[in-house]
């Protein structure tokens, strides 16, 4: 949990707080004193929410060196190693573990891509054999699985990509740092 998360957990809890307030002067015939506080309130939240988008914004995206983890809570997984393994075959070697002490846990809606220096994404094939990235890890453990790719001999600066899709995308759309136009960390691969 970062200092963000934090602020994101305060920032709501006196949110709501605040809306409690303002339906219990609502209910007491207080309406004016009502109207003003959920005014500030909504200016605060637009305030809050620019702070998040031009942070995403004018971020620019961290590159991952190879075998670095990227965490999330106790759950990790870093680009091991890439190979060609024909004219435009692409394996892709990760690592996934558990920094977990005593639970069983998995991190559900990962994606991986490769990416090229003009931005095209190239998606990996379907991995028969190999585990998927939602497999359940007990406490320390860690697996390995390979995804490959075919992507066009003339892609250029290809870089390996691990995101989260499918998932809700509150709260993390609204922390800072990781708000609505984060851009997610790159592996470079040779």
């Amino acid at each position: 949990m970062t200092l963000f998360d934090l602020l994101f957990i305060l920032l709501l809890l006196t949110g709501l707080v605040v809306l409690v307030s303002c339906l219990v002067s609502a209910l007491r015939g207080r309406g004016a004193q009502a109207g003003r506080r959920l005014r500030t309130l909504g200016v605060a939240v637009l305030i809050y929410m620019g702070i998040v988008v031009g942070v995403s914004l004018l971020t620019p995206r961290r590159v991952l060196a190879v075998g670095e983890d990227q965490c999330s809570d106790d759950w990790c997984i870093a680009v091991q190693g890439a190979t060609r393994t024909g004219d435009s075959a692409i394996a892709v070697t990760f690592r996934i573990a558990s920094r977990a002490l005593r639970v069983t846990q998995r991190e559900r809606f990962v994606v991986v891509y490769l990416r090229d220096s003009v931005g095209r994404r190239y998606d990996p094939n379907p991995a028969p054999g190999q585990p998927p990235f939602d497999v359940a890890l007990g406490p320390g453990a860690f697996v390995g699985t390979q995804r490959v790719f075919h992507v066009p001999p003339h892609a250029a600066s290809l870089g390996v990509v691990v995101t989260r899709a499918g998932d809700i995308p509150f709260p993390r759309c609204c922390i800072i740092g990781t708000g609505l136009f984060h851009k997610d960390p790159v592996v470079p691969i040779p």
